[in-house]
């Protein structure tokens, strides 16, 4: 008790006695993690480590882009990019079987907080030796000596052996990015979605060559059959955005190449499964095609109010497109050669599409039932029709016609607005709002394909269109199931070109039919309108002139007797 208490030295007495940077650093790290300056044992060695494990394993889960983006900075700075994205390019290529090749460094944004890959050379070919030698450039222009990567070229000479074997009955294309910035996640790619999260894509040049692709019109193709399966890793995006993108397109059968170009596109979700739905239902899309502008975006009305986004509350989500003055070998090169549109030589077509899609069963969550219930009930509150309220109604893609257009008749039970609880699958509904102009039309020679009932009307339908060149308005509804879309990357591949053709030809033989009818009806209602007027006037001249009907009938009796009489003289 009489002895002096000891004094426990602290982290300053340490540092007040340490002679030296290093020695001081090792006082705090070792004051930081067991708060004293002893000899670390089995137990601090096993905590910090797992601290450090789980600390980094967090950080990628978390920040996978952040983690990468700090991987490719110690690698440029150690002037190791170009094996990087060597054995990047590898990866893809052998994953994907299409050839990827990086000319420049991988670069990290970290404002954006996104890993940016410069000059991107996409291709798929058949091996050749004009493509060997493109493929030898870009890698020159890389900066990677052809003797250096001799992995790549032998994976290349093998490919091209078995390509050689291989039908080329499918669509090549070589495309140069400028920029490819994406967001990374582990976590979306431990639960099967992917890599990328999202991607944003500037600077698209290049050639879509589908010149070699066949078409047997004796064996027709089933579009269901070219859907693609999906399979666990697709790439499911958050969002994708796309600038500046110009191809050329080089169709089959001698069709003139054309330019596509997107201007600037936001897709909000883009999935592997459901690329063209992705597609079709994205925020905003504006482009060129073969000269002719097109828009998609969401329909607008004059005043956006609460009862005008219950009038559209049946469907998750609606979007128009719209083209104006498209050439109608198009069509004709996309939809079959038995329809109306594979009748007409030459015009344009403008087309408005309006398209509704179904809301997703499995987002039915309480509080969407409570929304729901709650905008029921100011809607039953509301006095006004949507149809009579013109600040409810959407404003009409195009210009309002003095007639009604060419519609077929209705044969779906489908109203405009379904209840999607009373329908057993989820649909798509697309109103087609359709302008022929300057068209003209002409019977085929040879009509030995045609079934009997387009033989019978061809020629009044080729000549409705060409007495009405000027303008041939077609409006008309097509209604999709949902699982039609379901992987599906092109229009052809959901049928929906041959359905639209074959609205067109009903909507064009039922006017035709109702006006040959018409004109039959006129015929008799004219010639029976003249024997009643006959009937009438008989009647009232017999009403007005009682005594002429007596001489006559007099006059009439007269000449009877006289030839009786004749006749007794003759006997």
């Amino acid at each position: 008790m009489s002895l002096p208490q000891l004094h426990r030295p602290t982290q300053e007495d340490f540092l007040r006695v340490a002679d030296g940077f290093w020695q001081r650093l090792r006082i705090r790290f070792k004051w930081f993690t067991i708060k004293s300056f002893r000899k670390f044992n089995a137990d601090d060695i096993s905590g910090i480590a797992t601290w450090i494990l789980m600390s980094q394993t967090i950080w990628i889960l978390v920040g996978t882009t952040t983690f990468l983006s700090v991987i490719f900075a110690i690698v440029n700075s150690l002037r190791l990019q170009h094996f990087v994205a060597r054995g990047i390019s590898d990866y893809l290529t052998s994953e994907t079987g299409i050839t990827i090749i990086f000319e420049s460094a991988i670069v990290p944004k970290w404002k954006d907080s996104r890993i940016s890959f410069k000059n991107v050379y996409v291709s798929r070919r058949p091996m050749t030796t004009p493509r060997q030698k493109l493929i030898n450039a870009h890698m020159a222009a890389a900066g990677i000596g052809i003797q250096e990567y001799q992995d790549f070229g032998e994976y290349e000479e093998d490919e091209a052996h078995v390509v050689s074997e291989q039908d080329t009955n499918y669509s090549m294309f070589d495309l140069n990015i400028d920029s490819v910035d994406v967001t990374l996640s582990l976590w979306r790619w431990l639960d099967g979605r992917g890599l990328v999260e999202d991607a944003v894509v500037k600077g698209v040049r290049g050639v879509l060559d589908r010149r070699s692709v066949l078409y047997d019109p004796e064996h027709p193709l089933d579009p269901a059959s070219f859907r693609h399966e999906s399979h666990v890793g697709d790439f499911e995006l958050d969002s994708l955005q796309l600038e500046d993108v110009l191809i050329t397109v080089y169709q089959p059968g001698g069709f003139r190449p054309y330019t596509a170009s997107i201007f600037r596109a936001d897709i909000r979700t883009f999935r592997k499964r459901w690329m063209f739905y992705d597609f079709l239902s994205a925020e905003n899309i504006v482009g060129q095609f073969d000269n002719c502008l097109f828009s998609l975006h969401k329909p607008q009305s004059i005043g956006r109010t609460m009862g005008s986004e219950l009038h559209d509350g049946d469907w998750a989500r609606m979007s128009r497109i719209r083209i104006d003055g498209v050439s109608i070998d198009h069509l004709q090169a996309s939809t079959s050669m038995e329809g109306p549109v594979s009748w007409i030589t030459s015009g344009k077509l403008d087309a408005v599409l309006d398209i509704k899609f179904p809301k997703d069963p499995d987002d039915a969550l309480a509080l969407n039932v409570i929304l729901e219930e709650i905008a029921d009930a100011i809607s039953n509150t509301l006095s006004t029709s949507p149809a009579l309220d013109p600040l409810r109604q959407r404003i009409p893609g195009q210009r309002e016609l003095a007639k009604p257009p060419l519609s077929a008749p209705d044969t779906e039970e489908f109203t405009a607005s379904p209840n999607l609880e009373q329908s057993k699958e989820p649909k798509v509904v697309i109103e087609l709002d359709l302008r022929f102009r300057d068209v003209k039309a002409a019977v085929p020679i040879f009509t030995s394909d045609l079934s009997y009932v387009n033989n019978a009307l061809i020629r009044p339908i080729v000549a409705f269109m060409n007495a009405n060149r000027t303008l041939v308005p077609i409006h008309c509804r097509v209604v999709k199931v949902l699982n039609d879309f379901d992987g599906a990357w092109t229009m052809w591949e959901t049928g929906l070109l041959d359905e639209i053709s074959l609205k067109i030809y009903d909507a064009l033989a039922f006017h035709v039919t109702q006006a040959n009818i018409n004109r039959r009806i006129k015929t008799v209602s004219v010639w029976s309108l003249q024997m009643t007027a006959s009937a009438v006037l008989s009647a009232l001249r017999n009403l007005v002139d009682p005594v002429s009907i007596r001489v006559r009938e007099a006059y009439l009796k007269t000449l009877e007797e006289r030839e009786r009489y004749w006749f007794n003289v003759e006997l």
